[in-house]
């Protein structure tokens, strides 16, 4: 499943289900003391992560890959590797055993262990030269998971508590530098505390994390083992580092939500204004109107197209962080927040405002849609009675027409009358001329008026039948 076409929303199903494909695979194996590095690259190129991951491979003296393998796990030497490739980026985790001084009785072990240790010191140069490459895409989320054993039989044995190694491990968690990446508003260095609790059934492990970038551009989580059984420690393990990537992959939303923000304030107060205009427009402005509408529906359109897949991506990463979030089954230690707590207050509400502004232009789109068609049934109804007057201006005129069509007839029967009735004078006046006709035909004067009755009514009725055939 590869990356949809921009603006193209990815279906949230669909990369749902491709997520709990993934998540059902066993997770890389993880054993107390070590530490677990992981990482994503958004956008990096299908060719260049299958370079990596085949370099890897040779150089661990392991068989290269399966073209275009989605996943795959290696175990080296030194260290072990698992890469998945997903819809839009690319994640790495890799898992090395700490050595024998990252014990809780060495407390330098310790502190180096909690605060400097990375799984990333054992890979080959060739491999992380893959990494930095242009086509390598940008690393997004990146995390180291610290596994510490501190199981009961241990503690006994060395006179500590779990409340001791818990407030040792704080304070040395607290006294690494860097700014906070827990809030979305990116508060100073001091602005996020220390969290963690007792997670898994029992109280059997303990998670600790500032969520502080660290100099090498990771978040670190302390995770103390009291006694997790089998795979157990893995399992939470994968479930630190995919909290981690999940919350950083959602994070892209908040950015584009707050520059969509912006510019959604700016097209909901020209709406307005072009509502306003609308009621009180004068006859004869609708069509600004429409145009101006016209415009409005086609930025919102333009905004929905390019934010719509990244806030349907957001949605389900955020349903996937609080999925890991239930998995681990906090319980509160003493003084310390949870982290699903400082979660829940710090990056919820930047969720829900992806959320927001999602419906804002989804909202904003009906109300406009809304305008359009008011303005549209205006316009057509100003169109209507335009036609309605260009109607009664064309009868009118076909009605003069018709009465300058009979009075031209009326004249033409008058005219036609008169020149046959002077047909017929002369022809009355040729016979009164002819030898002996003189003493028994009437007068012209009398033939001619005589015919005026019979030549009208047979001129008027033969420009009526005209008339009538030639319709």
């Amino acid at each position: 499943m590869d990356t949809p076409p921009h603006g193209v929303p990815f279906p949230l199903r669909q990369m749902l289900e491709l997520h709990q494909e993934l998540h059902a695979r066993p997770a890389l194996p993880a054993r107390s003391p070590c530490v677990v590095s992981y990482w994503v690259n958004a956008g990096m190129s299908a060719a260049r992560a299958q370079q990596a991951l085949t370099t890897i491979c040779l150089a661990a003296g392991a068989a290269g890959p399966a073209p275009d393998v989605r996943h795959h796990v290696l175990h080296a030497g030194g260290f072990s590797l698992k890469f998945e490739r997903h819809g839009e980026f690319v994640s790495w985790q890799v898992s090395r055993p700490l050595p024998a001084s990252a014990d809780l009785q060495d407390a330098d072990g310790v502190r180096r262990a909690v605060q400097s240790s990375s799984a990333l010191d054992a890979l080959p140069a060739a491999f992380v030269a893959h990494l930095s490459a242009a086509d390598s895409g940008q690393l997004l989320a990146a995390a180291h998971v610290v596994l510490l054993r501190a199981t009961a039989a241990d503690l006994a044995e060395r006179g500590q508590t779990g409340a001791q190694v818990l407030r040792a491990c704080q304070d040395m968690l607290a006294a690494q530098a860097g700014p906070s990446l827990g809030d979305p508003s990116n508060d100073s260095a001091g602005a996020a505390p220390v969290m963690g609790a007792y997670i898994g059934d029992g109280q059997r492990a303990a998670l600790l994390t500032h969520l502080r970038l660290g100099p090498d551009g990771f978040v670190r989580f302390l995770l103390l083992d009291f006694g997790l059984d089998g795979d157990q420690a893995s399992r939470e393990a994968q479930r630190l580092c995919e909290i981690e990537a999940y919350r950083m992959l959602a994070m892209q939303g908040f950015a584009l939500a707050q520059k969509a923000s912006a510019s959604l304030a700016e097209l909901e107060r020209q709406l307005l204004a072009t509502v306003d205009t609308m009621a009180h427009a004068e006859p004869g402005d609708e069509g600004s109107t429409f145009d101006s509408l016209s415009q409005l529906a086609a930025a919102v359109e333009h905004s929905t197209a390019s934010t719509r897949y990244r806030f349907s991506a957001t949605q389900a990463y955020h349903r996937i962080v609080e999925a890991r979030l239930g998995e681990l089954r906090e319980q509160r230690i003493d003084g310390v927040q949870t982290l699903s707590g400082f979660l829940r207050r710090r990056f919820a509400p930047a969720m829900a405002f992806c959320t927001s502004t999602d419906a804002r232009l989804s909202d904003l789109a009906d109300r406009i849609n809304r305008a359009v068609g008011l303005a549209r049934v205006r316009l057509e109804a100003r169109r209507e009675a335009a036609n309605q007057q260009l109607f009664r201006a064309q009868a009118q005129r076909q009605k003069q027409q018709l009465q300058l069509q009979q009075t031209v007839e009326g004249l033409s029967v008058v005219a036609i009358s008169y020149y046959a009735l002077g047909l017929v004078g002369y022809f009355a006046k040729a016979a009164k001329a002819l030898p002996g006709a003189a003493e028994w035909l009437p007068s012209p004067e009398l033939v001619v008026g005589v015919a005026v009755v019979p030549i009208f009514l047979g001129v008027g009725w033969f420009v009526h039948k005209l008339r009538v055939h030639t319709k």
